[in-house]
């Protein structure tokens, strides 16, 4: 992900839309690949419990295991509740519609936003998008992190003799 930022007047409002639109769908895949590997890892790790005790070594290692996975499950929602709660706080004080494919007016009323209150919220929602994109990254990364502990978490099982 490329760090955006933007110039006094430089951009259109239609730029900052689109910018966050990006954001929010490079978010949503960065938390969906925190999902697969944290399922994996999640499907694993139950299975290899169902089949017996690991042994001491592994028991050892999995409140690390745990916690690792629990830090990248807790970035996710977080970067989710971020950005549900931005939207929700724009459309509340506009009540506009937040789809880039609807005209940017209020609902009850047939006169456009004010430009500089317009503004002023889309600089919101791309800061909140540049927020909600660290957040998903960071998942990631915590997600490819708890991948690699349950890596060294199952060879220890499996040299315990589990």
């Amino acid at each position: 992900m490329t760090a955006y930022r933007s110039g006094p007047d430089r951009e259109t409002p239609e730029d900052l839309l689109g910018h966050a639109c990006t954001l929010v769908r490079l978010c949503g895949r960065d938390f969906a690949i925190a999902a697969v590997f944290l399922a994996l890892v999640l499907v694993g790790t139950v299975t290899r419990l169902a089949a017996g005790a690991p042994g001491l070594p592994a028991l050892a290692l999995l409140p690390v295991l745990a916690g690792s996975f629990a830090i990248s499950a807790g970035y996710a929602a977080r970067s989710r509740r971020t950005l549900v709660a931005v939207l929700a706080e724009v459309r509340g004080r506009t009540g506009a519609p937040i789809d880039p494919g609807v005209p940017w007016t209020p609902f009850a009323s047939a006169v456009a936003l004010d430009d500089r209150v317009r503004d002023v919220e889309l600089r919101r929602l791309l800061s909140a998008a540049h927020r909600c994109g660290e957040l998903a990254w960071q998942a990631v990364a915590w997600a490819a992190a708890t991948s690699v502990l349950f890596l060294f978490w199952t060879l220890a099982a499996a040299m315990a003799g589990g």
